[in-house]
């Protein structure tokens, strides 16, 4: 079957609500048809995923070809053999980044191949991003675009600043006309201030979402904000993700956990208090796996959202199809944040598409934790500890 086939089925299947919860669960180890890698690379290089022998062939000469001279065809064999691994979904951005150069791809197309590959397109409030994209804008050699990333380190321009006030589409807008790499130099030296590596958009929502469940409307004037840990706990359903701890070197009853590609394809980088915390305080960026629960959680609403909707716009909502109508708006959010679309050939989407499908949005997360539980089973996860209470 070809891969728009499998998407389609697999979201048919999510979609349907014939599934009980371990009907799903099961369907989801035995047959998730997870997409690796090499389907998305043959699909870029037009020859067929089984055909192992033809992609090392075909991406070792066009990395070769695409990379300065002198460099070792060895050592790309072995990264593209590494890409090609039956277990290997994605790749770091900068991999993807290369991969676009060597494929000659133009700044859209470009955009979707990072998408698929690396679950998030390019970032143009990113200086050192916005130096690629506009190599690719311009059609320079990737050999060429490396040496002008250098060149704007070297003059101190892509460090950037908080970056709290710029929003993606306006830097696109401003970049995308520039048309020499005086311009860009120029560019980035006037705005350096107002890009940074973060994600505004992205960061605003989940402020949005976090202030709504940490400080829920209740009669009971004794009810107290919700702390990080509470909301990771309830919200992001920490207690069902095991947590891999590599052994000391001396204890020989630590053991590593043995998680199946389908586990770890959900467990990876999945939010927990502390990095929930440091996504806060804007130490790390905001990631897509946190922004989609914390989505589910409020339903896609923030306080001001909720303050302005009035009692017509709530009937003409609930007129629609729920799924469909949370569907789109996940997906919405996802791409005016620079991540993924939802991805029915990726484990963790086709949980949330599952999950999505409750007769209720109140009943998404109670489902959301039922269908971890049967994914991991007692003997992987944490031990459960008592529920943190509000202090007073």
């Amino acid at each position: 079957m070809q891969e728009t086939g499998w998407t389609q089925l697999l979201y048919q299947m999510a979609a349907s609500q014939t599934l009980t919860l371990r009907q799903a669960a099961l369907r989801l180890q035995e047959d998730a048809h997870i997409r690796a890698l090499r389907e998305t690379l043959a699909k870029y290089a037009g020859l067929p995923p089984e055909d192992k022998s033809a992609l090392q062939s075909f991406y070792t000469q066009r990395l070769l070809d695409s990379s300065p001279p002198g460099t070792a065809r060895a050592s790309l064999e072995r990264k593209v053999r590494m890409w090609l691994g039956e277990d290997v979904q994605s790749i770091s951005k900068q991999g993807a980044i290369q991969l676009c150069f060597a494929l000659g791809l133009g700044v859209e197309e470009a955009g979707t191949f990072l998408n698929r590959t690396c679950g998030e397109g390019f970032h143009w409030r990113d200086a050192g991003e916005l130096v690629y994209l506009y190599a690719l804008e311009e059609g320079l050699a990737y050999p060429k675009a490396q040496a002008l990333w250098e060149t704007m380190k070297e003059k101190g321009l892509l460090t950037g600043g908080k970056g709290t006030e710029a929003h993606t589409a306006l830097v696109r807008q401003e970049a995308r006309q520039l048309g020499s790499e005086e311009a860009l130099e120029e560019y980035l030296r006037e705005h350096q201030d107002q890009l940074g590596a973060m994600h505004n958009t992205a960061y605003e929502l989940f402020r949005a979402y976090l202030d709504l469940l940490s400080d829920p409307e209740s009669e009971n004037e004794g009810d107290k904000q919700l702390s990080v840990r509470k909301i990771t706990d309830t919200y992001l359903h920490q207690r069902f993700i095991p947590r891999i701890k590599k052994a000391a070197k001396n204890d020989k009853t630590a053991e590593d956990l043995v998680l199946s590609a389908l586990q770890r394809s959900i467990q990876q980088s999945w939010p927990d208090e502390t990095t929930l915390s440091k996504m806060l305080n804007r130490k790390i960026d905001v990631s897509r796996k946190a922004l989609i629960l914390l989505f589910l959680a409020t339903d896609g609403d923030t306080k001001e959202s909720l303050a302005a909707q009035d009692w017509y716009d709530l009937e003409e909502d609930l007129e629609e199809e729920p799924f469909e109508d949370l569907y789109a708006r996940l997906d919405a959010m996802l791409l005016d944040c620079g991540f993924a679309p939802l991805d029915s050939r990726a484990p963790f989407d086709w949980m949330v598409l599952y999950c999505m499908c409750a007769r209720e949005s109140i009943f998404i997360d109670g489902r959301i934790q039922r269908f971890l539980g049967q994914i991991f089973p007692p003997e992987v996860r944490p031990p459960v500890k008592p529920k943190d209470e509000p202090k007073p």
